[in-house]
């Protein structure tokens, strides 16, 4: 439950660095690595508690390709930096604050 909050929280905080300080994310490395591996712990805590495992999936999925974008020489890639960074960190918090809310099992509403 924690893990999805603190997810959701990342989240916006990639997307208000990708808008409001687009430099010091393109730096190499560490600024996309270090949330994408935020989102992978906390994705991968926050699967044990999740009624739907694909909430957490999701995010795994969207950490590695944030993860292998930020190998990349981000400051040559500026519009793909922005784009990818900006979705993932739209779509994170959103799937994170869904599993967080959204607590029905669907194994125990079923006649």
């Amino acid at each position: 439950m924690f893990a999805n909050l603190i997810n959701t929280i990342a989240g916006l905080v990639l997307v208000y660095s990708v808008v409001l300080h687009p430099t010091w994310v393109e730096q190499r490395y560490f600024p996309l690595m270090g949330f994408a591996a935020v989102f992978l712990v906390l994705a991968v805590v926050a699967r044990r508690g999740d009624p739907h495992p694909w909430f957490s999936w999701t995010n795994i999925a969207l950490a590695i390709a944030l993860a292998i974008l930020s190998l990349f020489p981000l400051a040559t890639l500026p519009y793909l930096t922005f784009w990818v960074s900006f979705w993932v960190g739209c779509t994170v918090p959103i799937l994170a604050l869904w599993a967080l809310l959204y607590r029905r099992d669907l194994r125990k509403a079923a006649p």
